[in-house]
This record gives C-alpha cells, sequence and structure tokens, in this order.
C-alpha cells in the first residue's frame, strides 16, 4: 500500500480554505473517502461528516485492497446520461461490457466522474473528447500506456459518434 486512504494534508488544506472562504468549498478527498462518503454518508457538508468520512476510509483500506476499492468505487459513481457504476455507462455508450473497452473508450469514461453532466458526450460531444485526451495524456505520462498506444487511442477518438439511445 502506498497510502492509508485519507490525505490528511489535503483534508487540513481544504477546511482552512473552507474557513478563510465562507461559503467556497475545495477538494481534498481520495477515492477511498469519495466511496465510504457515497455509500455511507449524506453529501451534507461539514466538519462533523468529514470526520466520519476519514474514519470509515480508514476501515475501508483496512477491509479491502486498493483494487477491490477501486473496483467498488467504478461500480457506483454516476457517469451521466442516468449511468451509474461502469457497466452501465460502458453499455450506454459503447454497447459493450467494460472487459471489451479499448484504452481509447476506457477513458472517455474515466473523464466522466469529475463533471458527469458536462463531459456526457451526448451533452457536449467536444468537451467530452477534450476531457478524454487529458486522461489519455495522464495516462501516456505515468507510463499507463506506451507511445504508441497514446497515439493508436487518439486516433480511435477521433472516430468517435455518439447518438443517445431512444428509451424504450
Amino acid at each position: 500500500r502506498s497510502h492509508i486512504g485519507v490525505d490528511f494534508r489535503g483534508v487540513a488544506r481544504a477546511a482552512v480554505y473552507d474557513l478563510q472562504n465562507k461559503g467556497a468549498h475545495q477538494g481534498a478527498s481520495t477515492i477511498t473517502m469519495q466511496l465510504a462518503r457515497n455509500l455511507f454518508l449524506n453529501p451534507t457538508r461539514s466538519f462533523e461528516r468529514k470526520i466520519r468520512e476519514v474514519l470509515l476510509s480508514l476501515e475501508i483500506e483496512k477491509k479491502f485492497t486498493n483494487d477491490e476499492i477501486l473496483e467498488l468505487y467504478l461500480n457506483q459513481i454516476y457517469y451521466g446520461s442516468g449511468a451509474y457504476g461502469i457497466a452501465s455507462a460502458s453499455q450506454l455508450y459503447f454497447d459493450k461490457k467494460p472487459k471489451d473497452l479499448t484504452i481509447a473508450e476506457a477513458s472517455l469514461l474515466a473523464g466522466l466522474p469529475q463533471a458527469p453532466s458536462e463531459f456526457s458526450p451526448f451533452v457536449d460531444e467536444g468537451a467530452a473528447k477534450h476531457r478524454q485526451v487529458l486522461v489519455l495524456g495522464r495516462m501516456r505520462d505515468t507510463n499507463a500506456i506506451s507511445m504508441a498506444e497514446y497515439r493508436q487511442a487518439i486516433q480511435e477518438t477521433r472516430g468517435f459518434k455518439f447518438h443517445k439511445k431512444r428509451d424504450v
């Protein structure tokens, strides 16, 4: 493990910012903290909720591996256009199972949780593709993908066309 599920410096920085800037908020949550909040807590911003979030995150980190935490997180977050969880998003946007996604397709989905309504390709295809290219660049910068995979994914992205399916 490279972390314990809580970024204490980030939480402290955000708390100071929030206190100094009434009404403004700064994020400091790790994936584990977001998972704890989404599964067990209400979204109301408060000091008490943040403490509970930290304590729950520490317990989650004791009981689950990083891969299990990521899987739980990906399976419950919102991806826009009514899709909750990676399987639903994969089916909605690409009509396939997550295990069958290409790097380009997966990178588009990875970019959605930050602002699902804003980055949904059904809402703004240009914004979705721009965000996708940023995700691919970060994947390349961290050596998660090779330069050849990066180039192939960028090329594939150019051919993406999104048409919202009609509700049946």
